[in-house]
């Protein structure tokens, strides 16, 4: 159901407890889910990491490969989200189903495609690491191989769970998320510590789980948006042109944003891997850390997204910008909690993973460093979703390519290169990077012109 505003709001050192107990019903379904995704992550690699620091570095370099195509989804689902959201603000069905069906039809096929350029084209893809050490890019490659097999799953899961969270319901969509991750880390732990699979078995763990997701998000799917009825579901079973191209123009942008992150990604990993096995173990390991940031990062955003959508769906802008205000200041709340343990512990951290000394003195270096520019990402997560709710993708995309094209790449190669500093300058570039995205997306978001997108 949509999410109504609430009159007589009780302030609370500047809290409205109403509007923050919605936000909370919306956002702590996928809190959990990506919980246990952080567990998921955090159990692959040190189960990975156990093998060594080679396989370490490998899983790193592969997942960091796997990250940019895996934002392709963001194509169907940012458009989904945005007009599902807003059609659920007017309570309109009728065209609910039809987006759900022409969603999911392009999700299969685009997931399909990108699929099968990826693995003809996986040697080009991993040309872009250079010179790092070949048994690191031989481990890497197997993994990602593998590891394709479950794309297309991925995403007409992104693409299903987007449709069934932005009409409000968050819950089941987590709950089967939570299930395939259990699935997965039960299958690491058979492929990799008892049929010794090595890196391979936690690709094959990831596909399988994707899978089970598939079906069990096909079924929530019928239920939830055909009412579990089948002459509902064959009625709207069509592709509709002028439904995809309103799909494609919303996720076009946001997909532009998404990928930019991860593809610099990659070239950000030559420049680790040019400093050495252990500056990439340290970023493979370290970069973990910081899925515990954004556990509740991302149940936010998604309430934001979704709320946010359906209040201008109604025509309610003050609602719209209460939400925003109020989701500004527990972010805020979220960053400042990650800060102790960074910048106090995060040695402890490492040490979790690995034993080797270099790989623990460059970790440590990374996340108090690369936390500093994280802060910035309040702004980002929080205004970006709101964005997103509104249909309104292009302004985080373009304060994205700044910070990420402009800023990142060019600043780590001359920290690395002309000044010197190691992996230390790469860690510094990539907290610059988020700080000018915030500013773009602030100076943006104040102009006011998300409130009055027409989708």
């Amino acid at each position: 159901m949509p999410f109504g505003q609430k009159k007589n709001l009780r302030n609370y050192f500047g809290f409205e407890s109403q509007i923050i107990r919605l936000i909370w019903e919306l956002a702590w379904p996928v809190m959990v889910g990506q919980a246990l995704h952080t567990v998921l992550v955090i159990t692959d690699m040190w189960f990975i990491a156990r093998l060594g620091s080679v396989e370490a570095a490998a899983a790193g370099t592969g997942t960091s490969l796997l990250g940019v195509i895996q934002v392709l989804p963001t194509l169907v689902s940012a458009g989904v989200v945005a007009l599902v959201a807003r059609y659920s603000g007017a309570e309109d069905k009728k065209t609910i189903r039809q987006i759900t069906s022409s969603g999911l039809i392009l999700s299969l096929v685009v997931g399909f495609v990108a699929t099968l350029a990826s693995l003809m084209s996986l040697d080009r893809l991993l040309w872009i690491f250079g010179d790092a050490d070949a048994n690191v890019l031989r481990m890497a490659k197997s993994y990602v191989g593998i590891g394709l097999f479950g794309l297309t799953f991925f995403f007409y899961n992104a693409t299903s769970r987007s449709i069934v969270q932005a009409t409000g319901d968050t819950r089941n969509p987590v709950k089967i998320f939570i299930i395939a991750n259990v699935c997965n880390i039960i299958l690491d732990y058979v492929f990799i510590n008892l049929l010794h699979f090595g890196i391979e078995g936690a690709a094959v763990a990831t596909v399988m789980s994707e899978v089970l997701a598939f079906v069990l998000m096909t079924r929530l799917t019928f239920k939830n948006v055909f009412n579990s009825e089948l002459k509902e579901l064959t009625h709207n079973l069509t592709i509709k042109l002028e439904t995809v191209l309103r799909i494609l123009k919303i996720g076009g942008f946001a997909v532009m944003q998404m990928i930019t992150r991860p593809f610099t990604g990659l070239i950000m990993y030559r420049i680790v891997l040019a400093q050495g096995v252990a500056s990439g173990a340290a970023f493979g390991v370290g970069g973990r850390m910081f899925n515990f940031v954004f556990i509740f990062l991302a149940g936010l955003g998604t309430a934001m997204s979704v709320m946010v959508g359906q209040s201008l769906g109604r025509n309610d802008i003050d609602h719209a910008k209460a939400l925003i205000r109020q989701g500004i200041m527990l972010a805020a709340i979220n960053m400042a909690v990650f800060a102790i343990p960074f910048y106090l512990f995060p040695d402890a951290f490492m040490r979790f993973f690995v034993d080797d000394p270099e790989v623990i003195r460059i970790g440590v270096n990374y996340l108090r460093i690369t936390y500093t520019g994280v802060l910035f990402a309040t702004f980002n997560t929080v205004m970006g979703a709101a964005f997103s709710g509104a249909g309104d993708t292009f302004p985080p995309m373009v304060a994205s390519l700044v910070g990420n094209w402009a800023v990142k790449i060019p600043l780590a190669y001359l920290l690395t290169s002309y000044f010197h500093m190691d992996a230390n300058g790469v860690w510094l570039a990539i907290g610059i990077s988020v700080a000018v995205e915030a500013l773009i997306v602030i100076t943006w978001f104040g102009q006011g012109k998300w409130q009055h997108k027409k989708i």
